[in-house]
């Protein structure tokens, strides 16, 4: 059946043409996209062939797909071959030109919502084709239409009489009118084109429109440590910078009149800086300190003086505290005492009535938050989730009506509109990229868009100015984890969906367990190397099966078979670890705050290991080791506490062990990033190896001592996309 089905689709939309190349798989059939083109094959002649031989032409509409010049070819090749021709629309957008004068009059998939749903759908229906060789398009899930997303109008039967005729004219006009007023939906808002507004080899982000919808600002770096803040007029022209200092500036804030930015002045350590500056150049004066807290994100209520930033608080948590530019005055208005959370990305409403915010949890479900700033008011209009290396986002629309937030869809992120007086939450786009950072004006959206991938590196006993890479994938590879025999297992999403993948020593990364689109939290060898435990989220993310935070922890053999499924609380900081006889898995639950011991032969026997506000704990030997997410260090916490070590980053990575050694992830060498090794008995730690862009979890090779750690490679961009309301 190979060849049957030909992909034709635009590479922006290469995720969505990989995810419907594996679930086609997945029901038995074989198709063909570009990127099956073999290493020096003419992808001309590769792709002629495949057309050729193929017998359905399944076309992946968007914004991108219409203004690509092959893609028209091949489809007026498919046309002329006489092909099945299965338009599928990822944008709620129309043909035109030769796009138009092709399919006009076809049927379309439209999967611009629920796009993973839709895409599975319509796999099972190509696969039902294939196999029975027949060309019913019955089975496959269009929409009905015209060509142009309209609903075919049905003609009316007949009436006899022509006076009854009127009456029951007048009659259905008059319930029609009556039903059109009380049930006509509410606008939508919906993306109507796409561009790249800044893309080059720095890194760009924290998009933030002035109020006269002319100027974006917009942060520049090579790296994320020592980004500055930059304006740009939207009409053209090159960029100029506003800020020019040692530490690392983002979240930049309009003034109401376009004369001033707030921002956020941070270095690792050090308490951060709130800074005002005049535009387009001034000087900057610091208008505050945080208390605690290294990062944090800041807003300017429109028409006012006053800046909301957030903060950490020794005595309240995470806190956000309101700072009148006027007087210096400082007023905390939330406090949130939960050990994982951060509030953060802070944004006035366009009217100045309410202030948004997240409660931010690293992996977890994140509570999009509006709070009446009259009232003191709170409500809670949905969630978003974070993904690797990021929290999730959330910004106003321009009316102050709807919150547009984003939200993974397990390959890429889908943008989620929360109407503020509580209707239905639903999509408004959807890429293949990790986006974030979103802001709204004059009709636009602009997002923080990330091509970036993570891999696997190998630590050095020499500095090392870039990672020794062991597999150079694409796709976010995470949580390493060591069998006895120096196996390794990891998470990664390479084939466009979510998986466990398995290196056996001198061997190439097979694939073990696919999970789909579920999301995959963690996963840690039990100590005798028998069994794999990997956390796995209860649904797909996607508008309509909104993450809950609870699931599940699957206990897989190293050949893939599914022993155990253990259903777990929603998920903390460190998750999952064993205890030191495999009898048990270690978890932190965010509902108690605390880490839990499940019992892996009886699930229901859960125990606490730790009081509230320990992180990242984990059992070695006979003793108990915790990190906090408010400060950093470690400690051991069977007994009385004692801090064994003062350097273990706050809410820092799983605890790895080698030998009676924790190792300490240090960002602040003279040679660049390290490891430490800390003897577990106490005494001063030494230096064990060099992790140049060491980013998560390290683990260690019990065979040969090697350090195996993550690293994220970043190529963030700002994208425009053209906002409207239907």
């Amino acid at each position: 059946m190979a060849g049957e089905i030909f992909i034709s689709y635009r590479r922006a939309d290469e995720a969505w043409a990989r995810l419907l190349h594996s679930q086609l798989r997945a029901e038995g059939v074989e198709a063909w996209y570009d990127a099956q083109v073999g290493a020096g094959q003419d992808w001309r002649i590769a792709t002629a062939k495949a057309l050729e031989a193929s017998q359905i032409f399944v076309l992946l509409f968007s914004t991108n797909a219409a203004q690509s010049s092959d893609i028209a070819k091949e489809l007026a090749a498919a046309t002329l071959e006489k092909k099945l021709i299965i338009p599928v629309r990822l944008e709620n957008i129309a043909p035109k030109g030769a796009f138009l004068y092709e399919l006009a009059s076809r049927n379309w998939v439209n999967a611009y919502e629920n796009t993973e749903a839709k895409l599975t759908e319509l796999a099972k229906g190509l696969a039902h084709l294939v196999r029975t060789g027949a060309r019913d398009e019955s089975v496959l899930p269009f929409e009905r239409s015209d060509g142009g997303g309209h609903a075919q109008a049905r003609t009316p039967k007949s009436m006899r009489k022509p006076v009854l005729i009127a009456a029951a004219a007048i009659s259905v006009i008059a319930a029609f009118a009556v039903a059109a007023w009380l049930l006509w939906p509410a606008p939508r808002w919906t993306i109507e084109s796409s561009r790249t507004f800044l893309s080059s080899a720095a890194q760009e982000g924290f998009p933030a429109f002035s109020p006269d919808g002319r100027a974006l600002a917009y942060t520049s770096a090579v790296d994320q440590e020592s980004r500055q803040i930059y304006t740009r007029n939207l009409a053209g022209g090159d960029g100029l910078k506003v800020t020019n200092d040692s530490y690392d500036d983002v979240s930049p804030s309009w003034s109401s009149d376009n004369a001033h930015l707030a921002y956020v002045a941070q270095k690792p350590g050090e308490p951060c800086r709130i800074m005002v500056t005049t535009v387009p150049a001034g000087e900057a004066r610091e208008a505050g300190r945080c208390a605690e807290a290294d990062t944090s994100s800041v807003t300017w209520q429109p028409g006012t003086e006053f800046l909301y930033y957030s903060d950490r608080s020794r005595t309240a948590g995470s806190v956000i505290v309101r700072l009148d530019l006027g007087t210096g005055a400082r007023v905390q208005i939330v406090a949130l005492n939960q050990a994982e959370t951060t509030l953060g990305d802070l944004r006035c409403s366009p009217d100045g009535k309410s202030l948004l915010y997240i409660r931010q949890q690293s992996g977890a479900p994140e509570p999009v938050m509006v709070r009446n700033l009259a009232s003191g008011m709170e409500k809670n209009l949905g969630e978003t989730t974070g993904t690797t290396g990021s929290n999730g986002s959330a910004a106003w629309s321009e009316d102050s009506k709807t919150v547009l937030a984003t939200l993974p869809s397990g390959i890429g992120t889908k943008i989620i509109a929360y109407p503020v007086e509580g209707r239905a939450p639903y999509p408004v786009y959807a890429t293949a990229t990790i986006a974030s950072h979103l802001a709204l004006g004059g009709g636009l959206l602009a997002l923080e868009t990330d091509s970036r991938r993570a891999n696997l590196a190998r630590a050095s006993v020499a500095p090392a100015a870039q990672p020794d890479i062991i597999d150079p994938a694409n796709g976010i590879t995470s949580a390493p984890t060591f069998a006895p025999d120096g196996t390794l297992a990891f998470i990664s999403n390479r084939s466009g969906t979510n998986a466990v993948w398995i290196m056996k020593p001198g061997a190439v990364p097979t694939l073990l367990f696919d999970f789909g689109l579920r999301r995959i939290s963690g996963a840690q060898f039990s100590p005798d190397g028998t069994r794999l435990a990997v956390g796995v989220a209860s649904l797909a993310l996607g508008v309509s099966s909104l993450p809950s935070g609870n699931g599940t922890f699957k206990i897989l053999t190293p050949d893939g078979a599914s022993v155990a499924s253990l259903d777990v609380p929603p998920v903390g900081v460190g998750s999952p670890t064993w205890t030191p006889d495999g009898k048990g898995l270690v978890v932190g639950d965010r509902r108690a705050q605390q880490a839990i011991r499940i019992d892996i032969d009886n699930p229901s026997q859960r125990a606490p290991v730790a009081a509230a506000g320990w992180v990242g704990v984990a059992m070695h030997g006979d003793a108990i080791f915790a990190t906090r997410s408010d400060k950093p260090g470690l400690w051991r916490i069977d007994k009385t506490p004692k801090l064994i070590n003062a350097k273990y980053p706050a809410a820092g990575p799983t605890l790895a062990f080698r030998g009676d050694d924790v190792l300490i992830p240090d960002f602040t060498g003279a040679d660049g990033p390290r490891i430490l090794a800390q003897p577990l008995a106490g005494g001063p730690d030494r230096v064990l190896a060099y992790a140049p862009g060491i980013q998560s979890k390290i683990a260690v090779n019990p065979r040969t001592g090697e350090m195996i750690y993550g690293v994220i490679f970043h190529n963030s961009n700002i994208d425009l996309l053209t906002l409207t309301k239907h």
